[in-house]
C-alpha cells in the first residue's frame, strides 16, 4: 500500500482512532466487596497453613486481589503479622558412641537404634542405609 503524498513538506496528519474491540467487548461490572467480606476472606487466608490461592479460588477472587488485599491490611495497621518466618523446627540428634567391636574390625558398621541393631557392610549403599534408618524409626 502507498501512502498519499503530501502536499507540503514537513507537515503531518494526526490520525485519532478507537479500537473495536474495546467496543465490542462486553461489559463486566466490577464486584465490589464489602469490608466484612475482605476480612472474612483474609482471616481465612491467614490462618497457619492456609493456602491463600485456595481460600481465593474458593470465593471467586483471584490470588492476586487477596494478595493486595493483605498488603493494604498490615499497612494501614489493620491485621499485624505476628511472625514473618515460621518457627524452625531443631534437628535432635541421637547420642553416638562408638566402640572398636566385630563389625569394625570387618570394614562394617554397627548402629543401635533402641533395642534395634543394623548392622551395615562396607558394600551398602547410603541410600539403602538412609531407608533402613527411617524404617527402624517410623516402627
Amino acid at each position: 500500500m502507498q501512502s498519499a503524498p503530501k502536499s507540503r513538506p514537513g507537515t503531518f496528519t494526526v490520525i485519532e482512532a478507537v479500537p473495536d474491540r474495546l467496543e465490542a467487548s462486553p461489559a463486566v461490572p466490577r464486584r465490589r466487596w464489602s469490608d466484612e467480606a475482605k476480612a472474612r476472606i483474609l482471616g481465612e487466608a491467614m490462618t497457619p497453613g492456609a493456602n491463600v490461592s485456595a481460600v481465593a479460588r474458593s470465593h471467586q477472587v483471584s490470588p492476586q486481589q487477596v494478595f493486595a488485599w493483605r498488603r493494604k491490611a498490615i499497612r494501614s495497621g489493620a491485621i499485624e503479622i505476628l511472625s514473618a518466618k515460621p518457627e524452625i523446627q531443631t534437628q535432635s540428634f541421637a547420642p553416638v558412641e562408638v566402640a572398636p567391636g566385630d563389625a569394625d574390625r570387618a570394614g562394617g558398621l554397627e548402629i543401635v537404634i533402641g533395642d534395634a541393631t543394623i548392622r551395615v557392610g562396607s558394600g551398602i549403599g547410603a541410600t539403602l542405609l538412609v531407608e533402613a534408618i527411617r524404617a527402624l524409626r517410623s516402627a
